[in-house]
């Protein structure tokens, strides 16, 4: 047999998580060593393949789209400074000295959960010696929500849900967590009710109720949970403050709560960084623009690629030092002053906890383990005048912090406290247009067509994005079109075969924009991917028809006809 094995391939087999969100999805990673050079692969990344992880309690084996073309988004990091490629060790240097020559309140460090556990209780180590907290990026809204913070927390299981009498849905979870409809499916198969609310109707629910984001659940007379009910919704960046609380208030001690997250590790980093004062993403992204913050650090965490706002980019520039610390080559690599490449997230030693709070381990299953990440965060906490760290030790105190079983196929909940009274709060939050500063009047914008038809002012709608594990981690999917219910296609003047140009109050305009018909609420429009003329959560867009219909490809018809 070792005869037909080409000695210039090795295989490591890495049993890991898929990292395009926080259900906890199991996956083989395996991995042949062998140049890129003989390969043809175009990053310089070995080759890849993915095999099922039968034996996960969370996925057993399933993947989801962007799961099973997770080899394809590994193209590794290069650590460099100021676009130079450079060792690791000097690239640590200049972060180092870079520290050095920043006061505390000069400088940030994010880390939303895109790493294991380990490397962010490291990471945290840092920023103890700094006297900087590690920022996940949630800190802003469990600040408006107050004590109810405490009833979104861990302990309902997706065992939970599939023997749930009634279900109550508060995400699309075939885009956003694609692996959470097979437990749906089967919690249907055993008599399930499954209520989904919001604006574009599902097929896995019994019951689609229209809710608009800025409508009160308390004028919502289906939204009745009781104590046979889970709720499922997540918990983002961009989650709206006064609809989380009113599901609290209203629901809180008597049902079932899920929530989903957005990142691999979200709910983990969240734990370990709970008793911490940290900055929220508007602290930090105000900071960076007034030039107050001199220095950002992140920690598998872009930036770039999480803001909605594409002028990000531009954004990074007025930082001294933007100091990138990552797995893979992402977005803000291309633009950071120090990139401190580690092994690939599939190659990591440690644990990673998913939305359900099961401690996942990760781990070679044939192969090596470089910790590669761990020890620069170490060196780099060693050079600012800390002790080194121990692997097995940081481990010991992540599980211990998290009060987790280290055995992935047992959820274990710490003991809770008495959970502390409900007060309505939600009537003194902020509504959305106080929130979110594009939710205003958006500036007219006709195209010709329109004009020809006498439809000025038409096409007025609120644009929301459908968030997915494409946005999230910046990667690009066949879903660059748009929305709307079929009544806002006539309202748009949309026709088939032609395309829509979209405009924004911040006056871009974004032509020839793919659409869908979808059986959804009118007055919207949905979309996956980052949208030009959409740089919030929730935007006022004008959408009207293409003047001209797009190019089509020339079709060449073979002759048949005998010459």
């Amino acid at each position: 047999m070792s005869d037909i094995i080409d000695p210039k391939f090795k295989e490591n087999v890495y049993s890991t998580v898929c990292h395009g969100c926080g259900f906890g999805c199991g996956v083989f990673m395996r991995e042949l060593e062998t140049q890129a050079v003989e390969t043809g692969t175009s990053c310089g990344a070995p080759i890849l393949n993915i095999d099922y992880r039968k034996a996960s309690p969370v996925n057993q084996g399933k993947l989801c789209r962007f799961g099973v073309n997770l080899a394809g988004n590994y193209c590794p990091a290069v650590s460099s400074v100021k676009g130079k490629s450079v060792s690791t060790d000097e690239a640590i240097a200049k972060t180092v000295d870079a520290l050095k020559g920043a006061k505390a309140s000069e400088i940030a460090l994010l880390s939303v959960g895109g790493t294991t556990n380990e490397e962010h209780l490291a990471f945290m180590k840092i920023g103890e010696k700094l006297g900087v907290p590690v920022s996940t990026g949630m800190t802003g809204l469990f600040k408006d929500i107050g004590k109810l913070h405490a009833y979104t927390g861990r302990g309902t299981t997706y065992e939970d849900v599939e023997t749930a009498k009634k279900i109550y849905l508060f995400v699309d979870p075939y885009v956003s967590y694609p692996l959470l409809v097979r437990r749906l499916v089967h919690a249907k198969e055993k008599g399930a009710e499954i209520v989904a609310f919001g604006l574009k109707e599902l097929p896995i629910a019994t019951q689609n109720v229209t809710v608009e984001p800025d409508t009160s659940l308390y004028d919502v007379k289906e939204f009745a949970p009781d104590a046979d009910t889970v709720i499922i919704s997540d918990l983002t960046p961009y989650t709206y403050a006064k609809r989380l609380a009113e599901l609290v208030e209203i629901a809180g001690g008597k049902s079932k709560f899920l929530f989903m997250r957005p990142f691999m590790n979200a709910t983990g980093a969240g734990y370990l960084s709970k008793h911490t004062k940290q900055q929220s993403f508007d602290d930090i992204v105000s900071k960076m623009e007034s030039g107050e913050l001199k220095v950002l650090i992140c920690l598998d965490s872009d930036l770039i690629d999480i803001c909605l706002n594409d002028n990000m980019k531009e954004t990074f520039k007025n930082l001294e030092n933007a100091i990138v610390i990552s797995s893979r080559d992402t977005t803000a690599c291309s633009v950071a002053d120090v990139v401190i490449a580690t092994e690939p997230i599939y190659k990591k030693k440690g644990s990673v906890m998913n939305a359900e709070g099961r401690l996942i381990p990760i781990t070679a299953a044939a192969g090596d383990t470089p910790l590669t990440g761990f020890y620069a965060l170490s060196a780099i906490l060693e050079a600012l005048g800390g002790s080194a760290l121990d692997f097995t030790g940081v481990h010991a105190e992540a599980v211990q912090m998290l009060g987790a079983n280290e055995d992935e196929y047992k959820i274990t909940v710490p003991e809770k406290k008495p959970q502390p009274e409900i007060k309505k709060i939600s009537d003194k939050l902020p509504d959305l247009k106080a929130v979110f500063s594009d939710f205003a009047e958006p500036k007219s914008f006709v195209s010709s067509s329109s004009k020809a038809d006498g439809e000025s002012g038409a096409g007025a709608v609120k644009h929301l994005y459908l968030t997915n594990p494409f946005l999230w981690n910046g990667v690009l999917d066949n879903d660059n079109y748009i929305e709307l219910s079929r009544c806002q296609v006539k309202s748009s003047a949309l026709l088939k075969g032609f395309t829509a140009d979209v405009s924004c109050a911040c006056g871009e305009i974004t032509k020839a924009t793919r659409f869908k018909v979808s059986p959804m609420a009118d007055g919207y429009v949905l979309s996956m991917r980052k949208q030009p003329f959409a740089k919030a959560p929730i935007t006022d867009v004008v959408v009207l028809r293409s003047p001209t219909k797009p190019n089509e490809p020339e079709i060449v018809k073979e002759c048949n006809v005998p010459q």
